[in-house]
């Protein structure tokens, strides 16, 4: 019953970790050495999520991983670049909404894919593969459509990417091979220890930012856009959902597709900004919010079965 809840209504954790961000800020604080001890465990889980024997056969999904990875990295940042030029005036925000449009899948779309009774494995490829692209992906695409209002390291994010997607994913692997006891029981519990750990990171986060933001001299109407375009973000591609289905004949691959794009590993771009441009760092912070409704499966449910009829 308690897997349930929090498989249904995951978004709720996403909430409270914002509310409570605000409120206890110096917490969040003392918190924030464990931020990285929080993600090197979220993606030790996401390896419980999947058959690793059906990926002997990963050729089979070589086409939906260049198509996957060609949305992520190429479609949708050159849509919101468009799009926050539109909405936004302040170039240190376009920068922080097309840092968040290049992170790569989030480490629970997997799980997520799971409950929506989408292709795991193809959700799980897609988690691995744009990790790996992204540290080559991320530089390049960000001078083009940003310029340069931070100075983002390609060698720091390809050494995160190398500690927190191969080390924790082997872990995993050998857990479930090995240690029979153990797989039972994070297999058993996986919804209440994603939803624990994903709380807490955004708490820190959103924590930490709190006291590195001046607040004072950021106005609520500069937000909205922020929200509009961290909503169009992850649920934009629905609109697309009918014609790649139609193309894939597939409806497990193209959930599995739409759950990899749309929830990105925002917590890239968070972290980051916070240490080179805080103000960036609020659309990102945004993409947190929209995340809420991504996270709650009894939305995005109906969502899906609406879109999938077109």
């Amino acid at each position: 019953m308690v897997n349930h809840f929090f498989s249904s209504y995951f978004g709720l954790g996403v909430v409270a970790a914002i509310i409570l961000a605000f409120l206890f800020p110096y917490t969040a604080i003392s918190l924030h050495p464990f931020a990285t001890v929080f993600l090197f465990f979220l993606m030790f889980l996401s390896g419980f999520t999947i058959d690793w024997s059906k990926l002997k056969n990963f050729h089979l999904y070589i086409k939906e991983i260049i198509l996957g990875n060609f949305l992520l990295f190429i479609v949708i940042p050159f849509a919101l670049f468009f799009l926050s030029h539109a909405l936004v005036t302040d170039a240190l925000y376009v920068y922080g909404i097309i840092f968040a449009a290049l992170c790569p899948s989030a480490i629970v779309a997997p799980f997520f894919t799971g409950i929506l009774k989408g292709d795991k494995e193809l959700a799980f490829l897609l988690l691995v593969s744009s990790s790996l692209i992204s540290p080559f992906a991320i530089p390049p695409i960000l001078h083009l459509l940003a310029g340069d209002q931070a100075n983002i390291s390609s060698l720091l994010l390809f050494k995160d990417i190398i500690i927190f997607v191969p080390l924790p994913l082997v872990c995993a692997y050998v857990t479930k091979k090995y240690l029979g006891i153990a797989d039972a029981f994070f297999t058993r519990y996986l919804p209440v220890l994603n939803f624990i750990l994903l709380a807490l990171l955004i708490f820190i986060l959103f924590g930490v930012s709190m006291t590195k933001l001046h607040f004072n001299f950021i106005q609520l109407q500069e937000l909205w856009p922020l929200l509009v375009i961290a909503l169009i973000q992850d649920f934009g591609l629905l609109l697309f959902l009918g014609p790649l289905n139609r193309s894939l004949k597939n409806n497990e691959k193209v959930v599995a597709l739409f759950n990899s794009i749309s929830m990105k590993n925002i917590a890239i771009a968070s972290t980051l900004l916070l240490l080179y441009a805080p103000k960036a760092a609020m659309a990102p912070a945004m993409g947190f919010v929209a995340h809420a409704l991504l996270f709650t499966p009894a939305i995005l449910r109906h969502l899906l079965r609406i879109s999938l009829k077109k």
